[in-house]
């Protein structure tokens, strides 16, 4: 009964569930979209039964996930909004050279970030996880783009709402 209330309440937990934040986000995403200290929903370990019926004690501890320092707003050559107000990034389109680091910030959540189209040699590929992995505002996301070309973008989720941007990189 304890474990069924404990699946239960995690799907109500954000970051539990599907489309939630969840995924493992790379060193080039920056914090995960929720960070907090593993917590058990029950009051110590469930015993494990072996093969001769003896109960053996397990370990719940896990570990609470590394932070990995994103570039901050200074050390950006473009910030991109998503989502502030409505389903946009804004700028939708701009212009940087190669080299350059962009800074996309959460300002709703229920996100994410597609690539649809790259160049050659690109690595490019937006936000980690899935195409319904989502992030929670505040989230942010950075790439410093190496190779010159035009990129396409999307919010999986928003797709069909027409959100969209690309950026341009120049020699």
């Amino acid at each position: 009964m304890l474990r069924t209330g404990a699946v239960a309440l995690a799907g109500l937990v954000p970051g539990c569930g599907l489309g939630s934040g969840g995924g493992t986000p790379t060193p080039e995403d920056g914090p995960a979209p929720t960070e907090r200290p593993a917590e058990t929903a029950t009051e110590g370990p469930t015993p494990m039964v072996t093969a001769t019926g003896e109960p053996t004690p397990t370990a719940t501890a896990t570990a609470a996930p590394t932070a990995t320092a994103a570039p901050t707003f200074d050390e950006a050559d473009q910030v991109v909004t998503v989502a502030d107000g409505s389903a946009v990034f804004d700028p939708e389109t701009f212009e940087v050279p190669t080299g350059a680091t962009v800074v996309w910030v959460w300002h709703s959540s229920g996100h994410n970030l597609r690539a649809t189209a790259r160049p050659r040699g690109s690595t490019f590929t937006g936000t980690a996880g899935e195409d319904e992995t989502t992030y929670d505002e505040g989230h942010t996301f950075s790439h410093t783009f190496e190779v010159a070309g035009e990129y396409e973008y999307r919010c999986y989720p928003y797709r069909n709402l027409g959100m969209r941007g690309s950026v341009t990189v120049t020699d």
